[in-house]
């Protein structure tokens, strides 16, 4: 009797024990998913470790063609067969009855405007093994993937589109340089790169990308595009204070005053949040209509909208993500951490040259019209404080709440 009391003792224990356990098992992971769904509600995305990687294949885009008005359809070209003795993406194809290198850049700035995206871009041009664009913006700045592609001009006038072939030329005569420079071994070791900082950002013409026809929100943007075209792209970002951005931005393209500037953030603030009452964040962000109201480029300081579409294409590695801050801080260091992320040669001595050169492209309207007013940062601090603190979290990095 004794003997079958213990069993059933022990047997009882033992339940109670997985049923302990169980209970456990289900609160940990009740636990995570609240702490994931917490995230995601208050920042509108999960950490990077959380997020699915897409690309072109999973999204299954498909050639569609083009019809008028709309941009060449890039999926109805197949990928270019780069050559692997070339450092650069190149290949060979044919052009009025001849082989000719053809050659498309190897790394791009994609961005963003006013954050010594010039100055990084001269910087790395100094460089022996790195070709400037022919037929681009100060040898910088195709447009190719945020406007000309599309059919507007840099100012967002209409022009005649630019399509592949197009971009191809602008960098004909590096290709050229490119196919005659070569090491003993035959390696051509030369590069070029494209400097666009709009191409993080400006996603205005996303109703002309074919595979978008009729629909009120895009599935397909320049990262889908790019994604397409290249198979190991070198994509840097030099991210700055989206406040003081748009203050540099605004006296770049109007000049005018302090007081101007407040009621240009003011209204732009306006029309944003006005929109977004009823639309996304991503269809007011996205959109040339809202774009054309607004008295400044507001929406480009709203990093993280962006960087998840980029991050939804391309792994974390492919991008080099600075601040503008540390840059003007050590030019050296950032230099040396661009070059070796571009895998160019340089001596100590020689980088030491090029970051004591002068900083390009400094704006001399803003330093003649003094600084914001007080009132205006504590606007724009408060705007882009949701876009910053979700950058943090999407890169985890707490640099880029911009708090020192």
């Amino acid at each position: 009797m004794r003997v079958k009391w213990g069993k059933r003792m022990s047997l009882i224990l033992a339940l109670n024990a997985l049923l302990l356990i169980v209970v456990l098992v289900r609160n940990e992971v009740g636990t995570a998913a609240y702490k994931t769904r917490k995230r995601m509600a208050s920042h509108g995305c999960a950490y990077e470790s959380e997020r699915v990687n897409i690309n072109p294949t999973a999204l299954e885009i498909q050639c569609v063609g083009t019809d008028q008005n709309q941009a060449e359809d890039l999926f109805c070209m197949e990928r270019p067969k780069y050559l692997p003795n070339f450092k650069n993406p190149c290949w060979y194809a044919k052009e009025d009855g001849k082989l000719r290198l053809k050659c498309v850049p190897y790394y791009h700035i994609l961005g963003v405007a006013k954050s010594s995206t010039s100055d990084l871009a001269h910087r790395i041009r100094a460089h022996k093994d790195v070709l400037p664009c022919n037929d681009c913006l100060g040898e910088k700045e195709s447009f190719y993937w945020s406007r000309r592609r599309y059919g507007y001009e840099y100012s967002m006038e209409e022009r005649p589109p630019c399509n592949f072939s197009c971009l191809q030329h602008m960098f004909s005569k590096a290709a050229q340089r490119i196919e005659k420079t070569a090491t003993r071994t035959g390696y051509h070791n030369l590069i070029t790169g494209d400097g666009t900082p709009s191409d993080f950002s400006d996603f205005r013409g996303w109703p002309k990308i074919p595979q978008n026809a009729g629909l009120e929100k895009p599935v397909v943007l320049t990262p889908h595009l790019m994604r397409h075209v290249y198979t190991d792209p070198k994509f840097i970002l030099i991210l700055r204070n989206p406040t003081d951005r748009l203050y540099s931005d605004y006296m770049m393209m109007y000049g005018r005053s302090a007081a101007d500037f407040h009621e240009a953030a003011r209204q732009s603030i306006q029309v944003e949040e006005n929109c977004m009452k009823n639309h996304t964040v991503e269809q007011c962000l996205y959109s040339l209509d809202i774009g054309k109201r607004l008295r400044t480029r507001i929406f480009l300081g709203c990093y993280s909208v962006y960087m998840r579409e980029w991050l939804k294409v391309f792994p974390r590695e492919q991008f080099l993500i600075l601040r503008t801050e540390d840059h003007d801080k050590d030019p050296k260091a950032r230099l040396r951490t661009v070059y070796n992320y571009l895998k160019l040669n340089y001596t100590e001595a020689w980088l030491s040259s090029i970051a004591k050169l002068g900083h390009r492209r400094v704006s001399n309207r803003k330093l003649k019209k003094g600084p914001m007013l007080e009132k205006t940062r504590v606007l724009l601090d408060n705007f882009y404080r949701r876009y910053k603190m979700d950058l943090a979290d999407l890169l985890q990095d707490k640099r880029f709440l911009w708090l020192t």
